[in-house]
């Protein structure tokens, strides 16, 4: 069966209303439509364009912002008892031209997708904090001594007494004089601790009854180290109300080191699949973060007699080692991100192949789509090579955060060390 006659009908909804136009080459149609429909990958949602001419001025009217248009297109049999095609475009209209007339046609644009506007600020959390509000105090009185000061001016004192013990007890027995020490040392230590232990009771009460003023701070949102990717961007989305669709990454990797999201919600969300190697794309109003294919079955075969309308031609960016390629058809509903065709034009057979971005035209005189695509198994190559650089960048942060705990470790027990000698020092002194 032969599909000759192309179609495109366009569907305008708003609350339960609905109203239909159709354009094709022959009667009765509404009008002349033109449409430019782009698929790609990445976090920018694909704005469509529709272009009417020659409507009535009440049609034209039906096209207001915040309405839903949709897009089917394809093509009917001679006798139009049949056609293949479906929904190529859906969205709500975000914009549109005033009709401007020429000599020939007026003409109106709209422009329409299905995604929503996220917020490009940048995801902040709130933290309050106490912070102590100090009073300057100019005056300071004479009678404050700090607990160091005091024992030393009581060990001084009990210095003292065993000196004028010793004068006053010449003959006394070196037995007699080492009990008279020890008792000495002995006051000085219950002397010590009690002064220590009264001093941070002290501190302990004064800073219960300080005053306190909160404190609000607005940070990047961050999360604890070995927090895997998956759940940051699941959170990502959430907080700035991503409308997510499947989320699998190839490689859900860990961060030891903790990660801090910044930038815009949706760049944060891309760069955080770039590191776990997996795609992203918007689909049907969903962001969708995983690899394009999955889920995909190959039952498309695209030759000049199937609809090839074109010779691929090499548009390799280094990507896929010049294995990327672009060519056109003729409308078909199944060509969209992540589709697997088969392709061979008649000079060459591409095999199965993976359809990496594109575009849908629908013009006054042709139905096309242009779409980029790569063979299957250089598309599965380029996958693993970007998979490994992905796990060696975790391998060096992993590498990274051992050398800052070991370091951080070491600069504990030296500091640990540092205090533990102060002390056993302090003791020594206070037994002489």
């Amino acid at each position: 069966m032969q599909f000759v006659h192309r179609y495109m009908r366009i569907y305008v909804t708003w609350k339960k209303n609905k109203k239909e136009f159709l354009s094709w080459d022959k009667s009765p149609y509404n009008g002349t439509f033109e449409l430019t429909s782009p698929f790609t990958t990445g976090i920018n949602p694909d704005m469509n364009q529709l272009t009417m001419y020659n409507l009535t001025s009440d049609q034209y009217a039906y096209f207001l912002e915040g309405r839903t248009v949709t897009v089917t297109a394809g093509f009917y049999n001679a006798d139009a008892t049949a056609k293949n095609g479906g929904m190529i475009a859906k969205g709500t209209i975000k914009s549109s031209t005033p009709i401007a007339q020429d000599s020939v046609d007026k003409t109106a644009q709209v422009n329409f997708n299905h995604f929503p506007d996220i917020s490009e600020n940048p995801l902040k959390v709130k933290k309050v904090t106490k912070v102590k509000v100090t009073v300057k105090n100019t005056r300071k009185k004479a009678s404050e001594s700090s607990a160091t000061d005091l024992i030393r001016q009581y060990n001084k004192k009990k210095t003292n007494e065993l000196n004028a013990w010793l004068r006053n007890n010449p003959n006394a027995k070196a037995h007699e004089r080492g009990v008279k020490r020890n008792q000495i040392a002995a006051q000085r230590r219950t002397y010590a601790a009690r002064t220590r232990k009264k001093y941070t009771q002290t501190a302990k009460t004064k800073k219960s009854k300080a005053k306190y003023a909160k404190q609000i701070k607005y940070e990047n949102l961050s999360f604890k180290a070995g927090t895997k990717a998956s759940t940051i961007a699941r959170t990502i989305a959430k907080r700035a109300k991503v409308p997510l669709g499947a989320l699998k990454l190839t490689y859900d990797r860990k961060f030891p080191n903790g990660y801090t999201v910044s930038g815009k919600p949706l760049n944060a969300l891309k760069k955080l699949a770039d590191s776990a190697s997996t795609t992203t794309y918007i689909e049907n109003g969903k962001l969708y973060i995983r690899e394009i294919t999955t889920g995909q079955k190959a039952k498309l075969h695209l030759t000049p007699q199937t609809g090839l309308t074109s010779h691929p031609t090499p548009t390799d960016d280094g990507t896929y080692n010049g294995q990327k390629y672009e060519v056109q058809c003729l409308m078909r509903q199944e060509i969209h991100v992540g589709a697997l065709v088969y392709i061979d034009d008649g000079l060459k057979n591409y095999g199965k192949c993976v359809v990496l971005s594109g575009q849908r035209e629908y013009t006054s005189s042709s139905s096309t789509v242009t779409f980029q695509f790569v063979p299957y198994s250089a598309y599965k190559t380029a996958n693993a090579v970007r998979l490994k650089k992905a796990k060696a960048a975790t391998e060096k942060d992993q590498a990274k955060a051992k050398l800052k705990a070991k370091n951080e470790k070491a600069k504990d027990d030296k500091k640990k060390k540092i205090i533990k000698s102060r002390r056993k020092a302090r003791q020594k002194g206070n037994k002489k």
